[in-house]
């Protein structure tokens, strides 16, 4: 399974607040607005959300992706929609909650002002020259939107090495090269390309014992095993190149 990865979408977070009502509204993604991954840029569609908002996804609003919720979906508490701007999320807060009362002078004098999601790519396209990545269908179910101190950056080795969510952009593109049957040299162009982004460190995939088991399970849908087998092929190929 494909790990959660983040980005941040620097739009700004408005609260509301009456005598019974206290609401952050804030969108935790934009479309159309290229932003720097290190190695390529990359885009959100914006019918990015419409599969995944469609099946009403179990999502938490957090502080920096960590901690008890501040509300969530399958409370009513958090709603989300796509518009045309981007991924708006509204929450209702509870004032009594310490956790809100902690951040809320905060954003009130915007020190806090910034949002960042967790998903799962499930579709993306690369442009010929490997430079430019369009996200076009993204899954939320079991993410998050957060309130952040400091931006989610996937492009670091650390980040790399804690949660992958580098490696599956890496995996994404050698899969594009894959399929359009690139050559050996091409291949390691794009690798030297990321590993000059990375500061010269690129991660060591690991085949895990799951997804080699998963590519001859017979319980296991056909889509299911080629897609494990060729995300095995792929690593296979990145350690041969690297």
């Amino acid at each position: 399974m494909k790990t959660f990865e983040r980005r941040m979408a620097v739009t700004g977070l408005d609260v509301r607040e009456n005598a019974d009502d206290l609401t952050l509204t804030g969108y935790a993604s934009t479309f159309s607005q290229p932003y720097d991954m290190g190695w390529y840029t990359e885009t959100v569609d914006p019918d990015a959300f419409k599969r995944t908002l469609g099946q009403k996804p179990d999502v938490r609003l957090l502080i920096n992706h960590d901690g008890l919720p501040l509300a969530r979906t399958t409370s009513g508490t958090l709603t989300l929609s796509a518009d045309k701007k981007g991924l708006l999320a509204s929450a209702n807060l509870d004032r009594n909650d310490p956790d809100v009362q902690a951040i809320l002078p905060k954003m009130q004098r915007r020190d806090l002002n910034e949002m960042s999601f967790g998903f799962r790519v499930i579709e993306d396209i690369w442009q010929n020259d490997m430079s430019e990545r369009t996200l076009r269908q993204l899954d939320l179910n079991g993410g998050d939107v957060s309130v952040v101190t400091y931006p989610a950056n996937p492009n670091t080795s650390v980040s790399l090495r804690s949660d992958g969510t580098g490696f599956d952009a890496i995996a994404s593109a050698m899969e594009a090269l894959r399929s359009r049957h690139a050559s050996d040299d091409e291949v390691r162009a794009l690798l030297a390309r990321m590993t000059a982004a990375f500061g010269g460190e690129l991660p060591e995939p690991v085949l895990t014992e799951p997804e080699t088991k998963a590519v001859e399970d017979e319980d296991t849908s056909d889509d299911e095993r080629e897609r494990n087998a060729a995300r095995l092929l792929i690593r296979k190929r990145q350690l041969a190149l690297l």
